[in-house]
């Protein structure tokens, strides 16, 4: 497995923290102690076209938010993610997770997760094809939340496939 390494220069504060803890994938009568996955503030989503955005080498820069926007092609279909280096999983939202043929009524392996406004549902998915950076990652582990994530998250068993993530400043590079 490739180790994700990170510079990490500065971060600006930032104004809201949602918590995601999701339990580990197994059947429900398994009890697991929960795992956090994720830590973020996301702004309201913009209505923008979307295209898959980077290229191997490409140079992201730092949204007026204080987060990272990319766009990658899953299962066929456009999707935008924030850049979650603290996420150990791809995390979808419900609405994207039906564009990609994932209904959360048809994820059977169930979780559950708890932001600072609630709990939410969450169900395990595979996302058949995820490409990006010129890279294509197959059969990749996601979380699907019921509500609660306004924009899915790219996390690390992603980011970790497409080799070295460098955080300087207000620029994010995926080499």
């Amino acid at each position: 497995m490739t180790r994700l390494p990170l510079e990490i220069a500065s971060f600006t504060a930032l104004a809201a923290f949602t918590a995601l803890i999701l339990t580990a994938p197994g059947s429900a009568d398994t009890a697991r102690p929960a795992t956090p996955v994720a830590n973020i503030a996301v702004a309201p989503v913009v209505a923008e076209p979307l295209r898959v955005d980077i290229q191997p080498g490409s140079v992201i820069r730092r949204h007026v938010d204080g987060l990272f926007y990319v766009t990658a092609e899953a299962n066929g279909q456009l999707i935008r993610f924030v850049v979650d280096t603290g996420a150990t999983v791809v995390v979808l939202n419900r609405e994207d997770a039906e564009k990609l043929g994932l209904p959360f009524e048809n994820l059977a392996s169930r979780g559950s997760m708890r932001t600072v406004g609630g709990s939410s549902d969450m169900r395990w998915a595979k996302i058949d094809r995820l490409d990006m950076a010129g890279k294509r990652i197959e059969k990749i582990n996601a979380a699907v939340v019921d509500k609660g994530l306004p924009v899915s998250l790219m996390g690390q068993n992603a980011l970790e496939q497409l080799g070295t993530v460098t955080l300087r400043g207000d620029t994010m590079t995926i080499h």
